[in-house]
């Protein structure tokens, strides 16, 4: 991993469409990896944001969020329900924290995956890193940060 990691930087600096297939690559593999694990309480995806594998809200406590002194409001919440992620509240979405207004991809991820499944959220994804739709481009900015949750749903489902 971490030679892969070396090897995408290094290609960055030289040839950025290069490092962007790379990345891009990468990116795809983790996607069939993917497992209810891999979505954090509040819709983001850990594997995503942290390409180590260092993160994982539900079963390590690296994430920034987490590990921030006001902590994270959807990992305490989901934990004290005993639920798997936001997507399975009645009271979804909260507007607290992670799932505040001005979150749009998360909401919209989280509404996906309450509307239509997990699995089904996986194979949207799976398919748009396919057709070059990419979760990060430059830092954690990617092609799902859009101005509202039904353009970010519009993009998942590839509804016109």
């Amino acid at each position: 991993m971490k030679i892969l990691l070396y090897n995408i930087y290094r290609i960055t600096v030289v040839e950025p469409t290069v490092w962007h297939y790379e990345f891009s690559r990468f990116i795809f593999c983790e996607v069939n990896k993917m497992n209810d694990n891999s979505i954090a309480y509040c819709g983001l995806i850990c594997s995503f944001c942290c390409t180590d594998g260092s993160c994982n809200c539900k079963s390590d406590n690296n994430c920034g969020k987490r590990l921030s002194p006001e902590g994270c409001y959807q990992y305490n919440c989901c934990t004290s329900k005993g639920i798997n992620g936001c997507w399975e509240c009645d009271d979804s979405p909260c507007g607290k924290d992670m799932l505040a207004v001005d979150k749009i991809k998360m909401r919209a991820f989280v509404r996906c995956i309450k509307e239509e499944g997990i699995q089904k959220f996986f194979e949207y994804l799976e398919q748009n890193e396919k057709d070059g739709i990419v979760y990060h481009r430059t830092g954690v900015i990617g092609d799902y940060d859009l101005s509202s949750e039904n353009e970010v749903l519009n993009l998942l489902r590839r509804i016109k």
